[in-house]
């Protein structure tokens, strides 16, 4: 068989007739990480806060993570439609980094 995995693309469910000039609260997949980590590091410093999703809020980087000044940490898994519009709720903006070969 064919061992690419499929995705499915989320619907849309805001979709503001522009975009906002500010954002004031943007989602991080991948907040753990080396890419996320960093987008992370610098929304924070321009005053943005975030939400850092991670699969496991209990790791030691997660729990870093939480203890910084407007970061909050939410849990969701990238097969869970459900948990990833939970995480996401809230976020004006979002940052999404995953590893394509993972699972293959």
């Amino acid at each position: 068989g064919d061992p690419v995995k499929t995705s499915k693309v989320l619907p849309l469910k805001y979709a503001p007739s522009s975009p906002p000039s500010v954002l004031s609260c943007v989602g991080v997949l991948g907040a753990t990480g080396q890419q996320g980590g960093a987008v992370l590091q610098a929304l924070v410093a321009k005053g943005v806060s975030v939400v850092a999703i991670t699969r496991n809020p209990s790791s030691e980087k997660a729990k870093a993570l939480a203890g910084l000044s407007k970061v909050e940490v939410r849990q969701a898994d990238l097969d869970d439609q459900k948990s990833l519009e939970a995480a996401f709720s809230g976020c004006d903006g979002a940052f999404v980094v995953a590893n394509f070969w993972e699972g293959m």
